[in-house]
């Protein structure tokens, strides 16, 4: 069985334009076509058997339509789980986190450097507030992100200060902690009570042993990702097998933590 927690995917008329942006404004290759089935037919070649969609409005008036799409996928698609969005500057954001909540959605991501604003910001405090009161994930993009040029909105050292003001909510930081950023991952975020996930870290960071770096952090609080359609599912969970741990662990990295979080009662194997 395996979960990847970190996947993007986009209406089939919208996929081809976002795909080449994105693409051009970051400098990274692609994986997929960025559909919906492109991100199925991804993880289906790689064993994958369930995807987490992250989805993200950049523009306050985005956050309804997106949401509602993600819905549509998530009723239609069993192997799928998408997270909602809300934007900083959506007025009514207690309202549609509310009706989140009501309609399934486990869990609300947050990229500081697409919707502007610094992850530590007192204002997104009641946000955070409100999604924490509402039993629901926090996941953040943290660390550098290539479309974008310092100073970045999301590094580890002000992501520890939200941890210790939300102590106890459900908090994912994505990129283990902070992408380009991991020394400083390691001084904040290693060993907090915090999820990390593995998105851009394998074949990105030069240690010799990320099975260590695993345990010091616990086990029990990392989530297999790959941030497709950026990156190889494929290779991604080929990363995974190679390392030094046990069956016991990989199992829990590759699933079991992400059942556990998400609240799974059973995880079906997908067609």
């Amino acid at each position: 069985m395996i979960i990847d927690f970190h996947t993007h995917c986009f209406p089939d008329d919208l996929a081809p334009r976002a795909m080449s942006k994105l693409s051009q404004n970051s400098g990274m290759p692609y994986y997929h076509d960025g559909t919906l089935s492109g991100l199925k037919e991804s993880a289906k070649k790689a064993g994958i058997d369930m995807c987490v969609v992250l989805p993200i409005a950049t523009k306050p008036q985005q956050t309804r339509t997106i949401n509602r799409w993600a819905l549509s996928v998530m009723e239609k698609n069993k192997d799928i789980i998408c997270f909602g969005t809300v934007h900083p500057e959506f007025a009514e954001f207690k309202e549609e986190i509310k009706w989140l909540k009501e309609n399934g959605f486990l869990g609300i991501k947050f990229h500081p450097d697409y919707q502007d604003f610094f992850v530590d910001d007192k204002k997104m405090y009641p946000f955070y507030d409100s999604i924490a009161k509402n039993d629901m994930i926090m996941l953040f993009h943290s660390g550098v992100d290539p479309a974008f040029m310092p100073p970045y909105h999301c590094t580890p050292k002000r992501l520890q200060r939200v941890l210790k003001d939300f102590s106890g909510a459900k908090i994912i930081a994505a990129h283990m902690g902070g992408y380009r950023f991991f020394d400083e991952a390691l001084e904040c975020l290693i060993g907090e009570d915090v999820y990390l996930d593995t998105s851009f870290f394998f074949g990105e960071v030069d240690i010799e042993s990320p099975e260590e770096i695993f345990r010091e952090h616990g086990i029990d609080k990392i989530l297999f990702a790959t941030d497709s359609p950026w990156k190889d599912q494929k290779r991604e969970v080929e990363y995974v097998d190679s390392l030094r741990l046990s069956e016991e662990e990989k199992e829990k990295i590759f699933w079991k933590n992400a059942q556990r979080l998400l609240g799974l009662k059973i995880v079906h194997r997908a067609n």
